[in-house]
C-alpha cells in the first residue's frame, strides 16, 4: 500500500514539473488542408511486369517453340505418333487410378479453391473501386 502513495507522489511531482501543452489555434485546419492534399493525390496503376518485359518473354518462349519445331527431327510416319499417344494416355490412366484422395484432403482443395476465388474477386472489386 505504502508503495502507491509513493508513485502518487512521484507521478504529481513528474507532471507539476512539466509543462501544459497546447495544440496551435489552427490545428485543425492544418489537418485537413493535409487530408484534402491526399484526397487529390491520384493513384496511378502500375503493372507488376512492364510490357516490355512481357513482350520479350513471350518473344523468347516463341523462339524456342519455332526452334524445337524446326531443328528437331521429323518422324518417319505418323503412326509412332499415335502409338505414343495412346500409350500415354493409357499410361495416364494407369497412375491416376493408383492414386487415392481422403474425404480431408477432397474438402481442403474445395475449401482452399473457394477462398482463392473470392479472394481474387472480392480484391478486385476493391482495387477497381478505389482506383476510380
Amino acid at each position: 500500500m505504502g508503495t502507491d502513495k509513493d508513485l502518487e507522489k512521484l507521478v504529481d511531482n513528474l507532471m507539476g514539473e512539466a509543462p501544459l501543452e497546447t495544440a496551435p489555434s489552427n490545428f485543425t485546419h492544418l489537418v485537413m488542408q493535409e487530408v484534402t492534399k491526399l484526397e487529390q493525390q491520384k493513384i496511378v496503376y502500375k503493372p507488376l511486369i512492364s510490357m516490355k518485359t512481357l513482350l520479350m518473354v513471350l518473344g523468347v518462349l516463341a523462339v524456342g517453340v519455332v526452334l524445337l519445331t524446326f531443328m528437331s527431327e521429323p518422324a518417319p510416319t505418323a503412326l509412332p505418333y499415335h502409338e505414343t499417344i495412346s500409350e500415354l494416355g493409357n499410361w495416364f490412366s494407369n497412375k491416376l487410378s493408383q492414386i487415392q484422395f481422403s474425404k480431408t484432403m477432397a474438402y481442403m482443395v474445395v475449401a482452399i479453391g473457394t477462398m482463392m476465388i473470392f479472394q481474387t474477386v472480392v480484391l478486385k472489386r476493391y482495387f477497381n473501386n478505389r482506383l476510380v
